[in-house]
């Protein structure tokens, strides 16, 4: 049996949104019932205890795609993966992170929460994230700030922004600074947008290559798993960038509801995957072939304040999707 010692784990909490956002496929076409469940707590610690510490003692990110605050018993889940001495990450819209409900989550020892922010103002804000709380965002990152402080929690605040216009590009970084980085005094990222596997047409905003080659997602020490998926729970995908249908339905890899991690990581179906990045084979990949993700864009990454940011590289981790790091001969 090969080996490998997994540096991140994404395990969706929960798959449904409370936002609709223009540029996700949660919003358009949407991913159905059998994505948007939650996952039981119970599956939860399932998952964790097959894969840890025999493949590793990874960092878990508990929102896969979804959004993990529309749990209410997120701190439950936040406790679970402390308990194993492991890093826990949450990306988030950041709407419902306030009162008792964020501190409930910052007292079980949450390590990095990072939340999207798709557009520089209120205008741009409500237009790309189909709400007008851009102020409630910035008012509840703030008091997330002042309770870190107030109670020397160790958890570090983040931002995800997404330049909306790549013909003004100098000019939105400006006002993101202005107008949100400054305010709650994040670690702050400013991408390029994505096409979400190809479903998504960016209009102008896709990254421009003119040779395709692996991403490295499939030979990187990294697993995927859906709340849901396909009528079953616990359904593994390449990546999180393969959300919505038709792709989501097709990159499923197995289920935890009735697989093992054995069964599923070298299983036919992540073999196949390897075997055609390997060989870049993309287009007999229908989740694949039209991802921008295969194109190389050094400009990608527009703008941070964190001076160890660079692209292929996964928030809390060591490795560089660059890295010939899980068996590429085996593949």
């Amino acid at each position: 049996m090969n080996q490998v010692e997994l540096e991140r784990v994404v395990l969706e909490v929960i798959g449904g949104c409370n936002y609709t956002c223009q540029m996700c496929p949660q919003t358009n076409p949407g991913r159905g019932k059998n994505w948007t469940r939650k996952m039981p707590l119970k599956q939860f610690k399932s998952i964790l205890d097959q894969i840890v510490p025999k493949y590793g003692t990874p960092q878990i990110n508990l929102e896969g795609s979804g959004e993990p605050t529309l749990a209410k018993d997120l701190h439950k889940y936040v406790r679970e993966v402390k308990k194993r001495g492991l890093n826990c990450y949450m990306y988030t819209n950041g709407f419902n992170l306030h009162g008792d409900y964020m501190k409930r989550v910052v007292d079980e020892g949450i390590d990095f929460i990072r939340c999207s922010v798709i557009g520089f103002d209120q205008t741009t804000y409500a237009k790309w994230m189909n709400t007008d709380s851009f102020f409630h965002i910035r008012h509840n990152l703030g008091e997330l700030q002042n309770y870190k402080c107030m109670t020397n929690a160790p958890v570090e605040l983040s931002t995800y922004h997404l330049i909306t216009d790549n013909n003004q590009i100098p000019y939105e970084v400006s006002e993101y600074r202005q107008n949100f980085i400054e305010h709650v005094q994040s670690k702050a990222y400013i991408w390029k947008m994505h096409n979400w596997s190809g479903n998504y047409d960016p209009n102008g905003n896709m990254r421009i290559g003119t040779e395709r080659k692996t991403c490295g997602r499939p030979f990187g020490p990294e697993i995927t798993i859906r709340a849901g998926g396909n009528g079953k729970t616990g359904a593994m995908t390449p990546c999180c960038q393969t959300l919505g249908p038709p792709n989501e339905a097709k990159s499923v890899l197995g289920h935890f509801e009735d697989q093992t991690f054995e069964e599923i990581f070298w299983g036919k179906k992540y073999e196949e995957l390897r075997k055609a990045h390997q060989e870049e084979r993309f287009d007999d990949i229908e989740y694949c072939k039209n991802c921008d993700f295969l194109y190389d864009d050094p400009e990608v990454l527009v703008w941070s304040n964190d001076p160890t940011a660079r692209t292929k590289h996964m928030l809390g981790t060591k490795f560089s999707l660059n890295d010939n790091i899980i068996g590429r001969a085996n593949a």
